[in-house]
């Protein structure tokens, strides 16, 4: 008596602290992200059930915010999924056809009350899908054109051409390369500059995925190089008359101008040096430097005899 009262008490005390409807009902599914195009499983459990026919999966919708219901080839106004769902041996399963970053997670199961109309819902399980769309060249190509493009230039020009992937679940790594060349460009633009017949050949760009090295997405375009037209060479030549002609009636005076300018600072810096070195007159000795004059008591001293007055 004692144990089946003990018993009953145990499994009172296990249901009121168990954690709810997340204890009765999971879901499973990959615990990696899955890469592009390829199939994804998930599994809805029950520790309750053994019969799944009154269990589902839905999906959360990011475009209208709410989590919509899925059958096999379930189609919605606003999100569109592709998914096959099993019901046998009493296990419910979920495949997604051609995993597609617009059909990854969150999922979840949910089980209806056939009688009271209330669900019991698992815990959330998100896909995380690893992507690289195809690539295409914006100023020289359409998006998904298939074969390689032809870029036709005039010799002597720029070409800058720019690698882009349509969508990719994380920014790729570009780098460019020509083929039958060694070279390799870690880039997504490609910037040739003045080329040259040398120029011509195919030239490859390459992404790979960040997270998974493998998943490599490449486009080419050939490169073709014509003489100039008559008309590019015209204004070629009308541009360097122009130039010749600002330097004959500019440039030149100019020259000119400063050269004379600097002649005349030369002279003037001769003339102060030549003004420098003359004597100076000392006006110390009064006395002696005094003017000579009739009826003057001053004189000259002299060593000579000179018998012809200074002053008449």
């Amino acid at each position: 008596m004692r144990s089946a009262v003990c018993a009953t008490f145990l499994a009172l005390l296990c249901s009121i602290a168990s954690p709810g409807v997340y204890a009765r009902l999971t879901i499973s599914g990959p615990d990696h992200p899955v890469i592009e195009v390829e199939d994804a499983t998930m599994e809805c459990f029950s520790d309750s059930d053994s019969d799944m026919a009154n269990y589902t999966f839905e999906q959360y919708c990011k475009l209208t915010r709410t989590w919509i219901r899925l059958e096999n080839n379930t189609f919605d106004e606003n999100c569109f999924f592709f998914f096959s769902i099993n019901r046998s041996g009493g296990r419910l399963v979920l495949r997604v056809h051609d995993m597609d970053s617009w059909i990854k997670g969150p999922y979840r199961c949910v089980r209806t009350d056939s009688r009271s109309g209330e669900e019991e819902v698992s815990a959330e399980l998100t896909l995380n899908v690893i992507y690289l769309y195809d690539l295409f060249f914006p100023s020289i190509s359409s998006q998904y054109r298939e074969e390689a493009d032809i870029l036709w230039v005039e010799s002597g020009s720029t070409v800058e051409v720019k690698c882009e992937s349509r969508r990719a679940s994380q920014p790729p790594m570009f780098e460019w390369s020509q083929e039958f060349s060694d070279w390799i460009l870690p880039s997504d633009t490609l910037v040739l500059k003045h080329v040259g017949e040398e120029s011509e050949g195919t030239y490859i760009c390459q992404a790979r995925h960040p997270a998974l090295w493998s998943l490599v997405k490449t486009r080419s375009f050939q490169l073709r190089v014509k003489p100039r037209s008559p008309e590019a060479v015209q204004r070629l030549n009308f541009n360097t008359s122009n130039v010749l002609y600002v330097m004959s009636f500019v440039a030149i005076p100019a020259v000119m101008l400063l050269i004379l300018v600097l002649t005349l600072f030369s002279i003037l810096i001769r003339y102060r040096r030549k003004q420098m070195r003359k004597p100076q007159i000392s006006l110390v000795d009064g006395d002696m430097r005094a003017p000579i004059y009739k009826g003057s008591l001053q004189f000259v001293h002299s060593t000579t005899s000179d018998r012809q007055p200074l002053v008449m």
